[in-house]
Order: C-alpha cells, then sequence, then structure tokens
C-alpha cells in the first residue's frame, strides 16, 4: 500500500515534467541546446575544456529524440497507421536523428566528427509544420511555372558560359582555360554573387557579363514572383475552406445552399482570439456582429452573465438599430469568430430573406430583454433604500 501511495506521489510530480516533454516547446529548447552544443564541440578550445558536458548534453538530447522515435511509432501502429507513417517524411526525419551519430561512431568517426551529423536534428522544424507542408504544395502547383524559369536558367548559363570561355581563353588562360572554368563564372556571375576570382578583361567579357548579370536579376525575380503569387494563393484557399468549414457549422446558416455558404465565406472575416480577451465593451458604438464558430465568451449582464457557445451570435442589435453595445463580451477560452460587417449585413439579408427574418427575430427577443432589464433597474433606482 505504501509501495502504491509512493508511486502515486511520483507520478503527480512526473505528470507536469511528461506533458511538457511532449510539447513542442520541449522540442524546440531540446533542438536549440543539441544544436548549440554540437556547434561548441566543434571548437578545439571547448573540446579540451567543457567537452565532457558538452558530450554528455549531446548524448541527453539524443535520448529524448529517441523517446520520440519510439512513441511517435507506437502512436502509429495504435492506430493502424503504421504503413503510411515509416513512409513518411516524419518517420525519415525521427530516424535520421537518431541513427546518424550511432552510425558514425560505429564505424570509427572520432566524436567531434560524428556529432556533426546531429545537424541532421535541424530537420525537426520542419516536421509536421503546416507552413512547410503548405509551400511543398505551392512548389508541386507552380512546378511547371518554376521549371520554364530553370530552363531559361540552364540556356543562359550554358551560352553565356561557352561564350566567355570563346572570348577570354586567349586573354585569361589561367582563369577560363576550360568550360568548366567558365560554367563556374556563369553561375557565380547569374546568382548575382560575385566572388571576384574570376573577371573578363576585355570589352566583349564586359558586355557579356553584364548581360549575364541582367538574366540572372530577371530569373531570380520571376522565380520570386512565382512563389510569392502562389503561396499567398494557397492562403488564400486554405483560409477560405477553413471559413467555409465554421460557416456551414453555424446553425442559421445550415439551411442554406452551398453557393449562399460561398457568398457568406467571402464576406465573412476569421477572427482567432485568445482566452480572456474582451470582444465588446460596453457604451461603446458597434458596427459589426460576431459568429461563434469555436470556443466560448461570456456576456455580462444583470442579474447573472451568460455564456455562449459555438454556433450562437452576439453584437447583431448593433446592425438592428441599437448600435450602442450594451454589455461586455469576453472570451473564457481560445475561440474562432466570424465578424460580419454592417455593409456585409445589409447586403446579406437583402439576398436572403429567411436569414434576415431568423436574425430579426433573435436581435428583437434581445432588444426587448435590454429593454425590460433597463426598465428594472431605473426602477430599483428610484426605489427608496
Amino acid at each position: 500500500m505504501i509501495f502504491k501511495d509512493a508511486i502515486g506521489i511520483i507520478a503527480q510530480f512526473i505528470a507536469p515534467l511528461r506533458r511538457f516533454g511532449a510539447s513542442s516547446i520541449a522540442r524546440i529548447v531540446v533542438l536549440a541546446v543539441g544544436l548549440s552544443a554540437m556547434t561548441a564541440y566543434t571548437v578545439p578550445g571547448l573540446q579540451s575544456t567543457a567537452g565532457f558536458w558538452l558530450n554528455a548534453c549531446l548524448w541527453c538530447c539524443l535520448g529524448y529524440f529517441t523517446v520520440e522515435l519510439v512513441v511517435h511509432a507506437r502512436t502509429a501502429l495504435r492506430a493502424g497507421e503504421a504503413r503510411s507513417h515509416f513512409l513518411s517524411f516524419s518517420f525519415f526525419v525521427d530516424a535520421i536523428a537518431v541513427i546518424a551519430v550511432p552510425i558514425a561512431l560505429l564505424y570509427g568517426a572520432t566524436g567531434p566528427n560524428a556529432w556533426v551529423l546531429a545537424s541532421f536534428w535541424v530537420l525537426k522544424l520542419a516536421q509536421n509544420s503546416p507552413g512547410f507542408a503548405q509551400l511543398g504544395r505551392v512548389f508541386v502547383l507552380e512546378a511547371k511555372p518554376l521549371a520554364s524559369v530553370f530552363t531559361l536558367f540552364l540556356i543562359v548559363l550554358f551560352l553565356s558560359s561557352a561564350a566567355m570561355y570563346a572570348v577570354e581563353r586567349k586573354v585569361q588562360p589561367g582563369a577560363f582555360n576550360s568550360m568548366p572554368e567558365a560554367l563556374w563564372w556563369a553561375v557565380v556571375t547569374l546568382t548575382t554573387t560575385g566572388y571576384g576570382d574570376k573577371v573578363p578583361i576585355t570589352q566583349w567579357g564586359h558586355l557579356l557579363g553584364g548581360v549575364v548579370m541582367i538574366f540572372g536579376i530577371v530569373s531570380f525575380g520571376l522565380s520570386t514572383g512565382i512563389l510569392a503569387t502562389g503561396f499567398a494563393a494557397e492562403t488564400r484557399r486554405r483560409n477560405f475552406i477553413q471559413t467555409w468549414d465554421l460557416v456551414s457549422k453555424v446553425p442559421f446558416f445550415q439551411s442554406l445552399d452551398p453557393s449562399s455558404i460561398t457568398e457568406i465565406t467571402h464576406m465573412l472575416r476569421r477572427l482567432e482570439v485568445p482566452e480572456r480577451i474582451a470582444i465588446i465593451r460596453r457604451g461603446k458604438v458597434g458596427d459589426c456582429m460576431y459568429f461563434i464558430a469555436a470556443g466560448e465568451v461570456q456576456v455580462d449582464i444583470k442579474p447573472a452573465p451568460v455564456r455562449l457557445g459555438a454556433g450562437a451570435f452576439f453584437g447583431e442589435l448593433a446592425l438592428l438599430g441599437d448600435s450602442v453595445r450594451s454589455a461586455n463580451v469576453t472570451t473564457t477560452m481560445p475561440s474562432t469568430l466570424l465578424i460580419l460587417d454592417l455593409a456585409d449585413f445589409r447586403t446579406l439579408t437583402a439576398s436572403h430573406p429567411d436569414l434576415k427574418r431568423a436574425i430579426d427575430a433573435e436581435g428583437q427577443r434581445r432588444m426587448s430583454e435590454n429593454q425590460q432589464m433597463r426598465e428594472r433597474q431605473r426602477a430599483g433606482g428610484a426605489t427608496p433604500g
């Protein structure tokens, strides 16, 4: 019995550490510590003075990533997704982070040289990252335009290197004595790096170098424009899908057809609000209403506050004529709100009279309640104490 009680007490103390260890913050902390230790371990002076502690720190980080590998694999096995997990990029990152250094040590690499392979840990930043997944999708969708720009880059690269080899070979036999040497110059010039180790000195060489520089700027400008446009379009598409999903869950919108929901989705603005943030303040003039897609808010009214959850709405009185806010509204948990402005509200209700009647009915009911509450407050204030 005493042993079980002791185990229970220990578990209570360990539980917060386990939760922290499984969090993304813990992974970032371990990653930062591990990469810093790996970098310091390559400094000869630190190897002799702090080598033991750096080595211990690196092994602890490796142990953490090993536990993470096992946990991820066990979770996939329990969920019946073993095949997809073991073929995923996430598992590859987990595996390479764990086995790279031990394999190097087994093959006789010295400690500092082996621990350089811990640089693979930085791939953890891309693991399960929505941003990297979105960027990968952009590369896939924009593959053809990017391939066209890359083809243009290769054409200019080889033609300019061949021309520079022909122009500068006799004048500078040491710098441009072969096509590989000219290709190196073309790469450095097209990327506008300009190391200065190989520089044309003839007039034709100067002209060719200027043309190559311009083409390099054009190539990278086109690539940047394609990626930026694709990334913006993908972001809009993702936000539209997420907002559509949220709008379709609001009871007032569930009776609408897909085209109407699409119209509403373009009107609504999505707002992510943390916990305990004031959305509406009493006495302020309002010009929008809010739909709760996820989370919960508290409306501070008398005699008791009211809590509204997912699917409810508030602030509609500002769009029905009573523009002065009558209560404070605060989030009680992280919430997702959809905001409908006054101009969009009028356009929306003009196109959907059924929706207008439903919101008007609820708004009139709340206005009546507010009026009754004000009358009771005035009556209470006039009564002698």
